[in-house]
């Protein structure tokens, strides 16, 4: 019998009261991508990353999961990744967006709710770029947005970012899988 291999899902630490998470500086420089088009993955909000009651109203706000940004310095003028927050109301539930933004709407992002997943579950998602649309799917559901700006070639992964505004209100874990 043909053995199996295991590949192990990368864990992200975000420390309580911070926004970034604890990939190296290595692991930004080499995520570093010419023409990418689709990232595939699979990732797990652990359950430390569900909280309630809402501490405030920025509690509302979208942490970042994992996505792509085009061209130099864009996470806030070209970029595409999935976003997540508790969703208050039903325990251990996360709601996970599409959020994109685009240089032709300033330094304003859109988002739009794609489904909710329960904490520790292993989840899979796919980011698709068809130029003038970004295809969104997570476990098998699929919605579309917009792409109003040609992206440039080069590109650069985004690892998870707690906020908005409010730092992580304790130690979260999510874990990424790049998938071929």
């Amino acid at each position: 019998m043909p053995l199996k291999s295991v590949i192990m899902m990368k864990s992200y630490l975000i420390k309580q009261g911070d926004h970034y998470c604890n990939a190296s500086i290595f692991e930004r420089i080499f995520s570093i991508g010419y023409n990418v088009k689709r990232i595939f993955f699979r990732f797990k909000l652990h359950p430390e990353c569900w909280w309630s009651p809402a501490r405030n109203s920025d509690d509302n706000d979208l942490n970042k999961l994992y996505g792509m940004s085009y061209g130099l310095n864009s996470d806030h003028s070209n970029s595409v990744r999935l976003a997540w927050r508790p969703n208050f109301n039903v325990n251990g539930k996360i709601d996970i967006f599409g959020y994109v933004y685009d240089k032709q709407t300033g330094s304003q992002h859109i988002s739009q709710l794609i489904t909710s997943v329960q904490t520790g579950a292993d989840c899979m998602a796919m980011i698709t770029n068809n130029g003038d649309k970004y295809e969104f799917m997570v476990n098998s559901v699929n919605t579309e947005m917009p792409n109003i700006h040609p992206d440039p070639s080069l590109c650069f992964r985004l690892f998870p970012y707690f906020g908005g505004n409010n730092t992580a209100p304790n130690n979260m874990t999510i874990e990424i899988e790049l998938q071929s």
